[in-house]
């Protein structure tokens, strides 16, 4: 224990020089004099079965974990055989199931997600979840405590407390009593100091034991910060640095034992010695951030309705989730309110808790704990399908999708893949008012990682959403317009168009696209997605039967990465464009394609974007009416480009 705990403080003294000669780039967070912290804990883990989650604060417990010191070393000076590609650097690791992140609180859902997994599976293993006097602000933290309760997971959360959150004394910042915030949630709670080492050792050997029982606990580990936050931003005084250099453990160990200095010169001709051999490599280049994964064919006839044409939106997307948990006991349901009788709000869910009591779990009002949930699920590899009941509410968890679930496969060097899908209910239509119809799928847009996807009603929506679960690696956000609840999918021809079939080879999904079976050119290019396709195809009914034009209609079904292969070579013979989307159009799909399509044609093409107005969605009936995308509107935009 005492050899790890030194053999943590040299390295994080050497990073400090390193840091100082140019040969580290960005930023360190060292953990001198939190050293026990890792050393007394790590002995009764199980490395590469327990799974860890560190904060940016996490060298330490990743070298007791068992990290490599070189692949970390290479990680942080950008070199060859770095551990995560040089895309993680200091704060965000990954080594078996050793994770550590830099945001503060987003990991302790996942860490509970991971636990009730490994759970689920009969592992007896556990999950630890190391924090920080700062995340005791962080609301996502409590959501955690709240699911490790209701599950019973094995995760034990542990409470690092140097009395610092960055630059601020936490005595001002932290109110109430910590066990009994705790202990409140129904967690155990055993508090600790690393002050007696061989007493902590001995005493998280009980904990963790007691952890592997399924009993989630909280460990408070009372310890100090030696050096600075991050670097050198360091403002306390000398007065209290000096008693917390006499308070440290380990600074005595080195000034009374002869033996504990051996280690330290041991451990520094060990970590020099290595650090120069990987100044030595190259450095990464920028091929590492795109490596070639496996490639899915994904074709636009497979998203079409099926048997299905008959049954009505949700009945689609019923029985297409009774079939996907049918088929394996590894993906799991999560959402508000989803059990039976009730079935979830819009009833997709209904019967399935009856049909898979295992799999189906109704969750608290806690958007961003349920999504962290699955990712930590999708993480340890099960598949996750995560209804969230309205897609307004999504901006709660919207942290838990853009710097986690977006960013695992890159961030960890393609180590893991995170199956993540989430349905979105979206869109107006039904009175529900500014909170309650939105569409938000526009957040994600520009995020790498995350796919979004849409279906429409010429979409199989079971057919599509059973593509999305069978065969994703990528956290994909499904969205589900309400108005398309309530009636069929449509397949076939529509007046003379026919569906082209369209592919794509990168897993990406492909537009239905549909123009004239004689190859003629139609007179406008119209592109839209989701719920208002049925708006424009009673737009195109109407000009076809009087003004006798010809249209080229293309339905997205991925919008995210945006992918407009179709829709240039449309224009290319059209050179008329309109775009019609729910969401306002002024940083829309719209603007997207108009960008796209343009460098693709030198810009010489006529172009109408149709979106709500920009304000939010009233309740009233005629308001609503007004602000979204109407017959007229529509109508006077494919006339205004002709």
């Amino acid at each position: 224990m005492v050899r790890q705990a030194v053999r943590v403080r040299v390295l994080e003294r050497l990073l400090l020089e390193l840091f100082n000669e140019g040969s580290l780039f960005g930023t360190v967070h060292t953990c001198l004099g939190q050293e026990f912290c890792a050393a007394a804990l790590h002995p009764h883990l199980k490395p590469g079965q327990d799974a860890f989650f560190a904060t940016h604060r996490g060298h330490g417990h990743y070298l007791c974990h068992g990290g490599p010191p070189e692949d970390f070393l290479a990680e942080l000076m950008g070199r060859e055989g770095a551990l995560c590609n040089g895309c993680g650097g200091t704060q965000n690791l990954a080594y078996k199931r050793f994770f550590s992140a830099g945001i503060q609180g987003g990991s302790a859902p996942i860490g509970v997600g991971y636990a009730w997994a490994m759970a689920r599976r009969g592992e007896e293993n556990i999950a630890v979840v190391q924090i920080g006097d700062g995340t005791l602000g962080e609301g996502t933290l409590y959501e955690a405590f709240t699911f490790a309760a209701l599950l019973k997971a094995p995760v034990l959360f542990l409470l690092e407390i140097n009395g610092w959150a960055q630059s601020t004394d936490t005595s001002q910042t932290t109110p109430g009593d910590l066990v009994q915030r705790a202990a409140g949630f129904g967690l155990r709670v055993h508090r600790s100091s690393d002050s007696d080492p061989d007493l902590l050792w001995s005493q998280l050997k009980d904990v963790v034991a007691q952890v592997r029982q399924g009993v989630p606990t909280l460990q408070i580990l009372d310890t100090r910060r030696l050096a600075a936050h991050s670097k050198g931003d360091d403002d306390r005084s000398p007065a209290y640095m000096a008693k917390m250099e006499a308070q440290d453990p380990l600074t005595r160990l080195i000034a009374e034992s002869p033996q504990v200095r051996d280690m330290v010169e041991e451990s520094e001709r060990e970590f020099r010695e290595i650090a120069e051999i990987v100044k030595r490599r190259p450095l990464l280049e920028a091929e590492v951030l795109h490596r070639s994964t496996a490639r899915l064919v994904v074709r636009s006839e497979d998203l079409t309705p099926g048997d299905e044409a008959s049954l009505r939106g949700t009945e689609s997307l019923n029985h297409a989730l009774d079939e996907l948990l049918g088929e394996s006991n590894q993906r799991v349901l999560l959402g508000e309110d989803v059990l039976d009788p009730y079935g979830g709000t819009f009833k997709v869910s209904r019967g399935l808790s009856t049909r898979y009591p295992d799999q189906v779990f109704s969750t608290p009002i806690a958007e961003a704990g349920m999504v962290g949930l699955a990712n930590g699920l999708a993480l340890a590899g099960a598949e996750p399908i995560v209804e969230m009941m309205f897609a307004d509410f999504v901006t709660l968890a919207t942290d838990q999708l853009v710097n986690f679930a977006a960013k695992f496969r890159q961030m960890y060097a393609q180590k893991v893949s995170c199956p993540l899908t989430l349905r979105l209910p979206s869109g107006g239509g039904r009175g529900y008012g500014p909170t309650h119809s939105q569409c938000l799928e526009y957040l994600f847009f520009g995020i790498p990682g995350i796919r979004v996807v849409a279906m429409s009603h010429r979409h199989g929506s079971g057919a599509l959403l059973k593509h999305v679960v069978r065969n994703q690696s990528t956290p994909t956000i499904f969205v589900e317009h309400k108005g398309l609840y309530s009636s069929p999918s449509q397949k076939g021809r529509l007046w003379d168009l026919e569906l082209v079939p369209t592919v794509r080879d990168n897993g990406g999904y492909p537009p239905l696209y549909y123009r004239a079976k004689n190859g003629e050119s139609g007179d406008v290019t119209l592109v839209t997605y989701g719920g208002t396709a049925g708006i424009v195809e009673q737009v195109m009914r109407h000009l076809v039967e009087e003004e006798e034009l010809r249209f080229e209609l293309i339905i997205l079904t991925q919008i995210w990465p945006l992918e407009a292969e179709e829709v240039v070579t449309s224009v290319q013979r059209t050179r008329r464009l309109v775009v019609v989307e729910e969401g306002t159009s002024d940083y829309g799909v719209g603007g997207a394609l108009a960008g796209l399509v343009a460098e693709s044609t030198g810009g010489s093409f006529q172009m109408r974007r149709v979106g709500s107005m920009p304000v939010p969605l009233p309740c009233a009936r005629q308001l609503e009416d007004a602000v979204l995308p109407s017959v007229e509107r529509i109508r006077a935009a494919i006339l205004g480009v002709l």
